[in-house]
C-alpha cells in the first residue's frame, strides 16, 4: 500500500467480510477490484448486464479486468430492455445484486467523489428538499462505497500509472444525458468562475445536511410493496441486522399488524433458516425467494371479478391498440373475445411450439418460486390458456400476433418503494 488511495480504500473496507465487487466495466469499479486485490483475496466480481448499445463492450471490458487479476467473474442477464433509462437500470441493477448477496458478504461499489457532486446538482435541479442534498450516502448494512470520497481525476490516474484495464463507456460524451451535461460542462464551467473544487464543497455541504437532518434508514427503498405483497432482502432482517426490528416494523405496518412481537420475529426466522413458507398473520404468508423473504395476501393479491381486470398483485395490465414489437410480456387478443385471468391447477399445460407443456414445467424452467407459482396469473382466450403471463404464449396466441395488430393486452410488474 503506498499511494493515497489505496490507503483511503483500505480504510474504509472491512477486511473480515466477503466482499462483492459489482464490476460495470468502466474505470471505476475496474480501480476498485484492482486496489482490493491487493488487500484481500477474499472478494468475487458480478457484472450486470442492461443490454443497452454499449452493455456488450462493457462485459468484454469486465472480463478483461477478471482475467488480469485472475478471478471468476459472474455476468447477471436482467430483461432490460435497449432504450432503458438510467433509473430504471439503476433499480434493475440493485435488485439483482442484492438478490445475488450471500450470507455476511457486502456489496462494493465504485461511485467516487465526482458522482457526489453530480447528483447533488441534479437533486437540487429537480427541486429536491433537504433529504436530496445528501446526495449519496456512503455506507448502510449491505453496500458500502470505499472510493466516495476520491475523486474522478485521481481515478484516472491510478488507473493509468498501474495500468489497469477498463472501457471509458461512449455514452458518457452524450451531453444530451443530463448528468453527462453535468460532468462534462457545467461542473468545469464552475470551477472556472469560483475559486476551489466544486466537489469538495459539495461533499461538505452534502456531509453536513446529512449529520445535521433526523431522517429514516436509506435501506427503507428496498423494501418493495404492492398490492398484498411485501418483498424485503433477507440480510436486512438477519440475526445480525441491528436494524431488524426497524425494517421489521414497516413491514407491520403495511400488513395491518399493530406491533411486530417476538414470536412474529421467530416466523421470519424460521422461514430464513429453513427456507419454508408459514402462516404469517391473518391471511398473510411468508416465505423466502431467491435474497428475499416474501409476504404475501392471496385475498388482496388475487381478483374477485378475473373478466375484467387492470391489477393483480404487483402484475399490472392495459390494453392499447396497437404496438410496435411483440414480447413475452403483450400479446394480441382477438375482438370479441372473452378473457379471463386464474391460477395455475393441477395438471394445466399449456400448447406452444406444437407441444403440450405443463404449466408447472414452464414455472420450474424460468425460476419461479414455489410458492409464487400459486398466484402467477394465467390469461385465457375463450377459455383455452393462452398466455402465461411474461413466460410463455401459445401458438394460438402467436398466430394471432401475426394477423392482428391491433386490440394488444401489455402486462408489467410494478412494485412501489417504501420510501418516497
Amino acid at each position: 500500500m503506498n499511494s493515497t488511495i489505496e490507503n483511503i480504500v483500505q480504510r474504509n473496507i472491512d477486511v473480515s467480510k466477503n466482499l462483492v465487487i459489482a464490476l460495470s466495466g468502466g474505470v471505476d469499479s475496474s480501480v476498485l477490484a484492482h486496489i482490493l486485490f491487493k488487500i484481500t483475496k477474499n472478494i468475487r466480481l458480478v457484472f450486470v448486464q442492461h443490454n443497452q448499445v454499449h452493455s456488450k463492450d462493457l462485459e468484454t471490458s469486465a472480463k478483461q479486468v477478471a482475467k488480469s487479476l485472475n478471478l471468476d467473474l459472474e455476468i447477471i442477464q436482467t430483461s432490460l430492455k435497449s432504450n432503458s433509462s438510467e433509473t430504471e437500470m439503476r433499480d434493475e441493477r440493485y435488485k439483482h445484486l442484492l438478490s445475488n448477496l450471500k450470507k455476511d458478504e457486502v456489496l462494493l461499489t465504485g461511485h467516487n467523489l465526482s458522482d457526489k457532486a453530480e447528483t447533488l446538482l441534479i437533486n437540487l435541479f429537480r427541486g429536491t428538499r433537504l433529504e436530496g442534498l445528501k446526495s449519496i450516502n456512503s455506507d448502510n448494512s449491505l453496500s458500502s462505497k470505499p472510493m466516495i470520497n476520491i475523486s474522478k481525476k485521481e481515478i484516472y490516474e491510478y488507473a493509468n500509472q498501474n495500468n489497469v484495464p477498463y472501457l471509458d463507456d461512449p455514452t458518457n460524451r452524450d451531453n444530451n444525458i443530463v448528468r453527462n451535461w453535468i460532468r462534462n460542462f457545467l461542473i468545469p464551467e464552475i470551477d472556472n468562475k469560483f475559486p476551489g473544487s466544486f466537489e469538495t464543497k459539495a461533499n461538505q455541504l452534502s456531509n453536513e445536511v446529512a449529520f445535521r437532518s433526523n431522517y429514516e434508514n436509506d435501506n427503507l427503498k428496498y423494501l418493495k410493496k404492492s398490492k398484498g405483497y411485501v418483498e424485503i432482502p433477507a440480510l436486512l432482517i438477519n440475526k445480525k441486522s441491528m436494524e431488524r426490528q426497524y425494517y421489521l416494523n414497516q413491514v407491520g405496518k403495511y400488513i395491518g399488524m399493530t406491533s411486530f412481537e417476538k414470536k412474529d420475529i421467530q416466523k421470519v426466522e424460521k422461514v430464513i433458516d429453513e427456507n419454508i413458507k408459514l402462516d404469517f398473520f391473518k391471511d398473510w404468508i411468508c416465505f423466502k425467494s431467491a435474497g428475499s423473504v416474501l409476504f404475501l395476501d392471496k385475498k388482496k393479491w388475487m381478483l374477485n371479478d378475473k373478466s375484467s381486470f387492470d391489477s393483480y398483485g404487483f402484475f399490472n395490465f392495459k390494453i392499447v391498440s396497437s404496438i410496435d414489437i411483440f414480447n413475452k410480456w403483450s400479446i394480441s387478443i382477438p375482438k370479441g373475445s372473452n378473457v379471463s385471468i386464474k391460477t395455475t391447477e393441477d395438471g394445466e399445460k399449456i400448447i406452444t411450439g406444437n407441444n403440450s407443456i405443463k404449466v408447472t414445467e414452464i414455472f420450474r424452467n424460468y425460476g419461479v418460486n414455489s410458492e409464487l407459482r400459486n398466484f402467477w396469473p394465467l390469461i385465457y382466450v375463450d377459455n383455452s390458456l393462452y398466455w402465461v403471463v411474461g413466460l410463455r404464449k401459445s401458438d394460438e396466441a402467436i398466430k394471432n400476433e401475426k394477423r392482428y395488430k391491433s386490440n394488444i393486452l401489455i402486462a408489467s410488474i410494478e412494485k412501489s418503494s417504501f420510501k418516497v
